[in-house]
């Protein structure tokens, strides 16, 4: 799939059209979103239908929604046919609700809150401060906290891009000496379930906010890991628990900045015994020329969070500064990489 491509336009491609659809991009989006707020895709499952037929189906405007599907039709989302219908392709499938493949979760927070996030980036590079903060006047974590929608699209993306970029980094890892694994904000537990199913030895802990692992019970029963997993609310500004050989931070440091991201790492210093491991799972900015993708990660981090990428030299500084020492990072073809610790 090249839905989460790395690669930048080709050298040279600089005309007046070129950058226009750059320009002209968001009005793509929103078009892709309100295809999928609709359901349009799992309409369209039970069979290819008109305009009229989805409207009324979505209770929306039909001539309006006759233009929005031509549209999508022309971006490859959907097929036309001739008799005036509107059918699913392979593209338009991952909008569909529930798949294994499905990307609606992504769709849904980057087109809803994140764009509106996004509206504002001025403001957060004027200010290097949270484009989302400001215009919803309070945290991304506060919001998701009041709106169970949102957090339920949120945590969908965040499953989504787990499978796209953060899996292919476990696939392959070495778990044979680990016992237990503690999860430190770990969301709904779809990493936790995976890296379980993939070592039937393995127990582990799910720790994170109360309110966000109320939703982990499902997910580890639908994997069949549940038996083996303890879910533990808590945060990690106060402490984090202990009991494990092996602590994951995946993509939790990134949402931070520097002193709350130590603050982080110190609890888990704290919960750690000598023997223990640490692996922080995070985007990685590289040296030199970048590829959109990581321009765009890094610069959502600043509308959503504040924050900015860091460079690997920026993450050993961190470990070094909360009592760590590198032991070992693992690099991958997707954007993001790993480093294992140690207490210093």
């Amino acid at each position: 799939m090249a839905l989460y491509t790395e690669n930048a336009q080709p050298e040279g491609e600089s005309s007046s059209s070129a950058l226009l659809e750059i320009i002209y991009g968001y009005k793509r989006t929103q078009a892709l979103f309100v295809a999928a707020k609709l359901g349009i895709a799992d309409i369209l499952s039970n069979g290819s239908q008109t305009a009229d037929e989805l409207a009324k189906a979505t209770n929306v405007n039909s001539r309006s929604l006759y233009h929005l599907m031509r549209l999508l039709v022309s971006m490859g989302i959907f097929t036309a046919e001739q008799n005036d219908k509107f059918k699913l392709n392979p593209m338009g499938k991952y909008l569909l609700t529930g798949t294994s493949d499905s990307l609606q979760g992504t769709i849904l927070a980057n087109g809803d809150e994140g764009y509106k996030a996004w509206g504002n980036l001025l403001y957060g590079v004027k200010t290097g401060e949270s484009a989302f903060e400001n215009f919803f006047k309070m945290s991304f974590y506060s919001y998701w906290k009041q709106n169970s929608e949102a957090a339920g699209n949120f945590n969908e993306w965040m499953k989504e891009t787990t499978r796209e970029w953060i899996l292919p980094i476990f696939e392959a890892y070495n778990f044979s000496e680990v016992i237990t694994l503690v999860d430190v904000g770990g969301n709904i537990g779809t990493l936790t379930a995976f890296i379980l199913n993939n070592n039937p030895k393995m127990q582990a802990i799910l720790f994170d906010r109360e309110d966000v692992v109320v939703g982990a019970n499902q997910v580890l029963e639908v994997a069949g890991v549940k038996d083996r997993c303890q879910i533990v609310g808590g945060d990690f500004f106060d402490s984090v628990i202990g009991g494990g050989d092996l602590y994951l931070l995946s993509r939790v440091l990134l949402n931070w900045d520097d002193t709350d991201a130590i603050k982080i790492l110190k609890n888990c210093y704290q919960a750690m015994t000598a023997k223990d491991r640490l692996m922080v799972v995070d985007f990685m900015l590289p040296s030199g020329e970048i590829s959109p993708l990581i321009g765009v990660n890094s610069l959502n981090l600043l509308a959503l969070c504040g924050t900015l990428m860091r460079t690997e030299d920026e993450f050993y500084n961190l470990l070094s500064s909360s009592g760590f020492k590198v032991t070992n990072i693992i690099k991958t073809k997707s954007p993001v990489s790993a480093i294992e610790a140690k207490r210093a």
